[in-house]
This record gives structure tokens, sequence and C-alpha cells, in this order.
């Protein structure tokens, strides 16, 4: 039902080609879904999970719209769709999509560590950069997702410019009218029902174009009382203005109200007592009761985007943007309030940001290469709390009678109250770059480039987390950074690429709740990266290749102690990432393709030599895919290596320090999706299309180690068997 896309039409690089041709660039390939495609036109590059370009100089897989669209589960979330790439690992214990990933790692490092984009724009946390996979866009609003596994060039922008990117694109609108509906039904009495529509061509409009979306998701998820609503709507709207200049706007908005288990992992012990799908319960009496425990979220992301060729060598590129997330959270429950010992307590969290930015790049191409410049600024403001309740009173807030209602401050400055914390803290970000794309010769391309990044942080915190006392304080961090890649064509079906580059991260909010700042070790996290790989591409055969090594300085990371939300800090004086990955596609004929991919990848602290917590050591596909007169189907494994977890008072400079460690091994896990679609003429309807999804084929429950408190390990349980039936009708 969906078409295929070749990678050449359908990828996203800031590279020109590596030939002659690569002088004028290309305009980008709009990511239109077509409902049933209409011609046979199969390929080992069109008939692939993942690929790289010929002109990369960094390692990338790019998920095109058909896997999307035929071959993930239609409550898929981006974490769920990237993981069929090397590299990458992903556990979402409620199901394809159907709560926020907890452990999707890329290459070694875990969320907060890369960028996530959507359109080129970096979004994500203010105070941890990390992201909620299922809170902004459903598998319906996105047209591909690339991943670029490193830091990218100078024009790479981003919190976190070393640990890679997952760069989502947004679903171009049609040339032609239509409109599509589709319903799902599976697993957890899940119910999904989205609606698109597309304007065609607008003549009225100088040729204007829309889409729009809207998606409404029920489920019960695969934990006990966990279920979760989500509504969510989308427009794109491409406006020409002129021969040369093309006006873009977006805007994705999400509801979404959810059950939140009180244990997002569980102890063996509490497996055996409630179950592995154990989520919460409907005891009044118990802190795991869904009474307590739930959370309303509002997101949306909207940008005006501007697309103009100033003359025959100079173009504009420009994004102005604001992005948003309003989360209220109902957690922590206790027995014994300030007013009863049996009283039931638990705490409302308020954590709300919104972030403003521009984008803007300026393209000089001649015959002797590309010049690209530009810059990216983003202000974010975050308002956090949480404050203690007494659900016997009605919510009112917990406090003996008698005291101040709001708490009070002793002689010290320590604050007595229902608060654990509140604060604002506003991030300004702002990163500009310069960067040459020299065709040394018709088969070479040399890029240097250089990027000054300036990150400031501002905090106003009454009361601040952990200290209790007021804490007032701005610090900024300053870093010019450094680019080399080169792209070498080999012929034209195979090219070689290298990358030397640094990486930067400034300290996130958790390093701050100390009584002074000021005398802490926070320090920006920063990387030194070279990686070496080749693509080879042909109809019957695609494949590519890579090797890096990364020098990682001030490795920052945290965890939760198990059946809590707290955090425990750690700073470590560094750690080595190195590994080796690879992707193939073989096309055997017949409407079938084979494919496969893998990584090994090592992460260890230098001063320890211990392995990174919650890093997989290594990663695996193999599957085949099958389409053909109106048939699709496809048969794959995906494997995630074994990883460790220590005692949260471990040391990362010091093996010593561990007393405990839980490890949990690899795991298999196997899709399945079925399907048929058909064009219709002389029918009400255009077309029609059929499809069935499969997760987890063989019902494994897999533990995956979370974190360790008290030698006792805590693990996340992967849920058994799913299956997501759809049904679409086009006009």
């Amino acid at each position: 039902m969906s078409a295929p896309v070749h990678a050449d039409d359908n990828a996203t690089s800031n590279t020109a080609d590596p030939a002659p041709a690569k002088q004028t660039p290309k305009p980008p390939k709009e990511l239109e879904e077509v409902e049933v495609q209409g011609t046979t036109n199969n390929s080992a590059l069109t008939q692939t999970p993942s690929q790289a370009d010929l002109n990369i100089t960094q390692p990338q897989s790019v998920i095109g719209l058909d896997w999307i669209s035929n071959h993930v589960a239609p409550t898929a979330d981006y974490a769920t769709i990237a993981a069929i790439a090397p590299g990458v690992t992903n556990v979402s214990t409620a199901g394809p999509g159907l709560g926020e990933s907890k452990q999707m790692t890329l290459r070694g490092f875990n969320d907060a560590q890369y960028n996530v984009t959507y359109d080129g724009i970096p979004f994500g946390d203010t105070n941890d950069f990390s992201h909620h996979t299922s809170s902004y866009f459903p598998a319906k609003m996105i047209g591909q997702v690339l991943i670029d596994r490193g830091p990218g060039g100078a024009s790479t922008i981003g919190e976190a410019t070393f640990g890679g990117t997952v760069a989502l694109s947004s679903k171009d609108p049609l040339d032609t009218f239509g409109f599509v509906a589709t319903q799902s039904l599976g697993s957890y009495d899940t119910r999904l029902t989205n609606i698109d529509i597309d304007s065609g061509r607008l003549d009225d409009l100088n040729g204007g174009k829309f889409i729009a979306s809207a998606q409404y998701l029920s489920t019960d998820t695969a934990k006990t009382n966990g279920d979760t609503s989500r509504k969510t709507g989308y427009i794109k709207y491409v406006q020409p203005i002129g021969s040369s200049t093309e006006l873009t706007f977006v805007s994705n908005y999400n509801y979404i109200r959810f059950n939140n288990p009180n244990l997002s992992s569980l102890t063996k012990q509490q497996i055996a007592q409630f179950g592995s799908n154990f989520g919460l319960n409907n005891d009044p009496s118990s802190v795991n009761c869904v009474c307590y425990n739930y959370q309303t979220k509002q997101t949306d992301l909207e940008y005006i985007g501007v697309h103009s060729q100033l003359s025959e060598s100079w173009s504009l590129d420009n994004k102005v943007y604001t992005y948003a997330y309003d989360n209220t959270s109902h957690e922590s429950a206790y027995v014994g309030t300030k007013t009863s010992k049996t009283d039931m307590g638990g705490y409302i969290k308020i954590n709300n940001y919104r972030a403003w930015g521009d984008t803007l790049e300026l393209v000089h191409t001649d015959d002797h290469g590309q010049f690209r410049t530009g810059g990216w600024y983003e202000y974010t403001n975050n308002d956090r709390s949480s404050i203690a309740i007494d659900y016997a009173r009605g919510g009112a807030i917990d406090v003996k009678p008698g005291q101040p209602l709001y708490g009070s401050f002793n002689a010290q400055g320590v604050y007595s109250g229902p608060y654990k914390y509140t604060m604002q803290d506003q991030l300004h970000t702002g990163q500009l770059y310069a960067e040459y794309e020299w065709y040394a010769t018709d088969n070479l391309s040399i890029t240097p480039g250089v990027k000054n990044l300036n990150v400031t942080r501002d905090i106003e915190a009454p009361i601040n987390q952990t200290t209790k006392t007021p804490l007032y304080y701005s610090q900024t961090w300053h870093k010019t950074l450094g680019y080399l890649t080169a792209n070498y064509l080999l012929r034209d079906d195979w090219s070689l690429y290298a990358t030397a580059a640094q990486g930067f991260l400034s300290p996130n909010l958790n390093e701050f709740y100390v009584p002074d700042p000021t005398q802490n070790k926070a320090s920006p996290e920063q990387t030194m990266n070279y990686q070496f790989g080749t693509v080879y591409k042909t109809d019957r055969f695609n494949a590519d290749a890579d090797v890096y090594f990364i020098n990682f300085k001030n490795y920052a990371f945290s965890t939760n102690i198990p059946g809590t939300t707290d955090p425990v800090y750690y700073l470590a004086r560094g750690a080595y990432i190195k590994g080796i990955e690879g992707e193939a596609t073989y096309f055997l004929g017949w409407g079938t393709s084979v494919f496969v991919n893998g990584s090994l990848q090592s992460a260890t602290f230098k001063g320890s030599d211990l392995d990174i917590p919650n890093v997989p050591n290594r990663t695996a596909a193999i599957g085949a895919m099958y389409e053909h007169n109106g048939f699709f189907a496809s048969l794959y494994d995906k494997f995630s290596g074994a990883q460790k977890a220590y005692n949260s008072s471990f040391d990362p400079d010091f093996a010593s320090t561990v007393t405990s460690t839980v490890g949990t091994g690899g795991f298999w896990q196997t899709g399945m999706s079925i399907g048929y679609g058909q064009n219709l003429s002389g029918a009400a309807f255009k077309s029609y299309k059929v499809r069935l999804q499969v997760d987890n084929l063989f019902n494994k429950q897999n533990l995956v180690i979370n974190s360790v408190s008290n030698n006792v390990g805590s693990y996340y349980v992967l849920p058994g068997r799913s299956w997501f039936a759809s049904f679409s009708l086009a006009l």
C-alpha cells in the first residue's frame, strides 16, 4: 500500500553528491505516502528496512516510509521504528509505542547523549536533554527516520553533538487530493483511528497544498491497569511563493492521559509476587493503586520554514519554531500523612516547559565546492515542582494542622514542608558554524568545518531539589569545535568515507543539586570521534560498514533508585567507546529480499575499565521481505546483547567500589507483517489495504536489567506476543 522509496530519493544529507553533478544541489524528495503501489519495482534499494547513501561522511541508516507503513505496529513511536537499525536498541515495557521507551541506546550512548530532531529541529527535555519517545510524533506522522551514528559535521545542530542524531521527517502533502481512513485493532484492547486528508495542488493558491491528520489511540497496554489514551493532530502546509521560494508551516499537537506504574521496573521477588506484567492495582490501600499513579501530558511543535533559491549559487533555509511539554504527574504514593498515620499521601509533580528557537543555513555552491554557514539559537523556560498531597482529605496539601500551608525555612535556610522542590530554569543555547565541502576531484570531497557553542543555564529555585535550600545561580559554557570529513567515490556504486570530529554536551540540571554549584565538579561532556566506513549500492545488493573510536571525557550519567523516581547521579573521568557496524540487503528476485545487520560495541570507563551500565554489547537483525502484485510481507528477528548494572553507590573510576553486579543476557525478538492492497477502478474508493503485524512472535518475556539496590536487581520485563490488524480505505 505504501510505495517503497529509493534511498537516494528519500535520504536527507548535508553533503552534496561526490560527483560533478553535485555542483547543483538536489531538491529534497517529498515523503509521500502512496496507499497502493501502482507498479512493481523491487530491488535491494527498495526492499530494505534501512540503508545508507553513497555520499555520506559518517555512518548512517535511512528507514523509509515503506518500512514505517507496512512493517512496524501502527501504534509505533520513533524508538520502535529505529530499533531495526544496527547499533540501536529499544525496551518498551507497555507494548510497541504504547508507553515511553525505557532504554533506547544508540551505539553505546543512552538517551540524553544523542540528538533527536524533527524536520531538522532539535527537541528534548531541558533538564537532562532526554526524550519522550511516544509523547510527540506517532508513526503515521513520520515520513522517514534517519539515524546518524556520529557527531556529523559542523552544520549538525543539537544539544548532544557527539552521540549521534535520530532525525525524524514529517510526511509531505500529495500533489493530488486524497482521503485515507485507517482503523487498527489489536492486543491489550488497543484501538487506533487515523484520518489523513491531502488537499492536492491548489491552483488558486499558486500550487499550495496541505496534509492534515487526526488520530485517536486507546489501549490498556501490556501492564495491568496501564490504560492510555492519546489524541493527536497534525498539519503541514506548503506554499510556493514565486518561482524560487517555498514557505512551509507545520503543527503537531498531542494530549495524552495514562496510568503510570509506581514500579517502572521489578525485582524478581516482585515478579513472582505480582506477575511479570504488573503495573498497578485497584486497591485504594496500596501505594500501587491506579487511583494514585496517573499522568496527563500536552505537547506541541510548530514551525514556519522558508526555503529560497536566492540566486544561481546562493540558497537559504530558515525555520522559526516553538515546542512545549506540559506534564502533570500523580506519583510516589505513601502511607502516613501529616494528619494520619493511615491516610494515603502522594506527590503531584509539574514539569512544564516551552522552547522558542530558530535554525538558519546559507549555502553557496560553485564549481569548486559548497560553502555552508548558519546557526541555531534556542531559549527554553522550564517550571518544575513537586508537592505532597493527602488523598484522604480530597487531595489537600499534606501539612500538619496549624502549620504553614506551604512550609517554612529554619534559621539555617533549610526548607521544611510539603514541597520536594520548586524551581524555574532557563536554558539559552547558541551555535554558529561554517564548513566548506571542497570538490578536490570529481570523485573526492573534503569538508573541514568549525562550530562555536555558547550555553547558559539559569536556575531560580526557592526550594532546591535534594538540598532544600534556596538556589539562584547562572553559569555559561563556551566551546569551539573542529570537524574534518571526506568522501571518495571509488566508482559509481561504491564509496569510502572518514570523519574526525569533536563533540560537546553541557552539564544537565541534575548536577546543580548541591548547596554551592560553584564548588561542584560539573563539567561539560566532551568527545573526540574517529570513524571510517564504506557504502556499496546496486539494484541487486547494497551494503555499508564502519568502524569507530570515541574518546569520551567527563562522562555523566544517572539512574533511578528502584521503586522511586529519585535519581542517583554519577560523574566519571571518562570512557572509551569503540565498535564495528554493518548492514546489507540482497534482492533474490521473485519479489523477495533478505537483509542482515549488526554491531559489536565496547563501552568502558577509563578509570576502572568497567562496562558502562545499561549498554548492550552487540546488536543484530536478520529478515526477509516480500512484495508482489499487492501482497507484502516480512519476517525479521532483532537481537539485543547482554548488559550490566552495578550497585548505585559505586564510583565509575574505581572498580573496587562495585559490591554488586547484575547482568542480563542478550535476547532475540521476532516480528512479522503480512498484508494486501489493491487499487480500485470504477468504485467509490480509490484503494484499500489490510495488514497484520505481530510483535514478539514467539512470546518471549525477557528480563532486561535496569538498576541494582541493596544487592538486588530491578528489571524491565518485555511484554509477550502482541498483534495489530489494520484496514485502510482511500478516496
